[in-house]
């Protein structure tokens, strides 16, 4: 509780001295768990300092604490967020080697982190990967980070393809995603197409 209160407040850095203080205690160290790293983990992520995530996850390690999903997608998202999406790959494929399952959230931060890096076509290969796997359908915050990615390189017929496809998966598209449909519709001198696609959507 104690830790989360302080990454709660913006002090990760005092979490992690209080983590460290625990560890040499030989009567208290055992209290030391996942939950505990990845609070900690959580808190340099939001603070954007991916050095220190990296960190506390080796020190995660040598501790012979166990990672899960959550210890995970707070690494993938702070290396995404940060442009590392090389690491964040890296860290895909160490889930997969420590039997460690993705969920939607893994997926839709790499795809999310792929849109922001303009490598749109990564993105989509997350999408197939996903959807190959069987185990997880594509939510609407995936379909919205893939139709931006879309929007900022002025791919149209994929952006359409991805709202055929959300129907047919029973995805329900948002404001959001009726706003990237069309500006990027009315930016490709397809405004016809972009009243219908307003009133077919609503």
């Amino acid at each position: 509780c104690m830790v989360d209160a302080l990454v709660c407040n913006g002090l990760p850095e005092a979490a992690l001295d209080l983590v460290r203080e625990i560890r040499e205690e030989t009567q208290s160290r055992d209290i030391l768990n996942t939950v505990i790293y990845s609070t900690l983990l959580k808190g340099f992520a939001q603070s954007k300092q991916p050095e220190r995530v990296q960190l506390v996850f080796e020190e995660m390690r040598e501790e012979g604490i166990a990672c899960n999903t959550v210890s995970y997608n707070t690494m993938i998202d702070a290396n995404a967020r940060t442009g590392r999406m090389d690491r964040a790959e890296e860290l895909f494929k160490d889930m997969e080697t420590h039997a460690i399952s993705p969920d939607i959230i893994t997926y839709s931060t790499l795809v999310k982190g792929y849109c922001m890096y303009g490598d749109i076509d990564k993105g989509f290969a997350v999408l197939k990967q996903m959807t190959a796997a069987g185990k997880h359908e594509p939510d609407e915050i995936l379909y919205n980070s893939l139709l931006d990615g879309c929007a900022k390189q002025h791919r149209v017929d994929d952006a359409l393809a991805l709202v055929e496809d959300m129907h047919k998966n029973h995805v329900r598209p948002s404001n959001f995603t009726l706003s990237i449909l069309v500006k990027l519709l009315g930016r490709s001198r397809r405004l016809n197409q972009a009243f219908t696609t307003v009133e077919e959507t609503c």
